[in-house]
This record gives C-alpha cells, structure tokens and sequence, in this order.
C-alpha cells in the first residue's frame, strides 16, 4: 500500500473497493485495542504488506469470555439474527454472540433477513441489524420486519455515530444501537439489554 492508504487503512469506511465496504480493518483493530493490544503494519507497493498483532501478556486463567463477560453455563434463551454485509463482521459477531450462549442466524443483505425471519420468526428474539448494506440497506430492511412482525426487536449497528445512525429511525420502536466496530463487551451487554425491555 502507498502511504496515503495504509494512513487510512483503520478509519471505519475507508475502501478501495465500491460503497458500502471497508469495516473489516476497523472491526480488527476495535477489537485488539479492546484487548489492550495494538496492530503494527509495515508496507511497501509491488512488494507485500505485514501485519503485527501484539497483546500484552497474560496471567493466570480465568473463567472469563471476551470482552470481560462470563461465559454462560448454559444457552441464553431465543436466537440472534445477525445482518451484515461484511462477511468478516458477520462471523466477528456470531462467534461472539455465540459465546454469550445465544443461538445465531446470519443474513449477508436485508432482503435475505426479511426472508430468514419470515421463516423463523417464532424463534429469533432479536435482530443485530446493520445500517449501510448495498443490497436493501438497514432502514429498509427495518420497515420490512416490522411489516411482518410490529414488535421485533432490533438494534442496530454502524460505524456512524449514534445520533446520525438512529435518527432516521426516530419514533418506529428501535430498541437499540450498538457501534462498529464491535467491543465484545459492549455488544454483549447492549443485546442482554434490548432483550431485558418490555
């Protein structure tokens, strides 16, 4: 990479390829700062790229799962449907989620969300749902769910702040919002807690 990509290769958005890409790098570096690691790279064009992911040494073991959560002696209740675009993103976040003890659905586009809960909508308690997707983006996907179902829960996730992300939600019953890219933790407890509401 040239010096002006590798300057941006962590900002949430950032892409060489077409609109709507470029969390995978963002994702990976929340999620080692998360860790109190850091990523070191070194590039040069025509010659190859090397990545340095260093964490800071462990001590002793302990019971706990990503991000500082407990990991459950048992499977939390209902599924998670888990929409996002970006392949990384999406397996990023099952594998959390599933830590957490949940049961995970996947949907790579909101139509195919749309589709997944039609045929599982007894089952999923809730749907993690990404806002920029080139295929049926968040917001229209949201519509959708509610046409189906009006009392879906849904929080939604993006590498937009909070205030931009929600507001074109305001007043349609979102129940929650989660940034990007993900902190273990904080994906856990704001899911635990849309799924607490009534």
């Amino acid at each position: 990479m040239d010096d002006q990509t590798l300057a941006k290769i962590f900002d949430p958005f950032f892409s060489t390829k077409f609109t709507g890409r470029g969390l995978g790098a963002a994702a990976v570096h929340g999620i080692v700062r998360g860790h109190k690691g850091a990523i070191g790279i070194t590039s040069r064009p025509g010659r190859g790229t090397i990545f340095q992911v260093l964490f800071p040494a462990s001590g002793p073991a302990v019971a706990v799962g990503a991000g500082g959560f407990e990991a459950p002696a048992r499977r939390a209740g209902g599924t998670i449907l888990v929409v996002d675009d970006e392949e990384m993103v999406r397996n990023l976040a099952r594998r959390l989620i599933e830590r957490a003890g949940f049961t995970v659905l996947t949907a790579a586009d909101g139509a195919q969300a749309v589709q997944l809960y039609r045929q599982h909508q007894a089952e999923i308690a809730l749907v993690l749902l990404d806002l920029t997707m080139p295929r049926m983006d968040g917001q229209e996907a949201f519509r959708e769910l509610r046409r189906i179902s009006p009392s879906v829960r849904v929080v939604v996730s993006s590498g937009y702040s909070e205030e931009d992300a929600t507001e074109r939600f305001a007043g349609l019953g979102l129940t929650g919002f989660v940034p990007k890219p993900y902190q273990p933790g904080e994906l856990i407890a704001t899911l635990k807690k849309a799924l607490d509401r009534d």
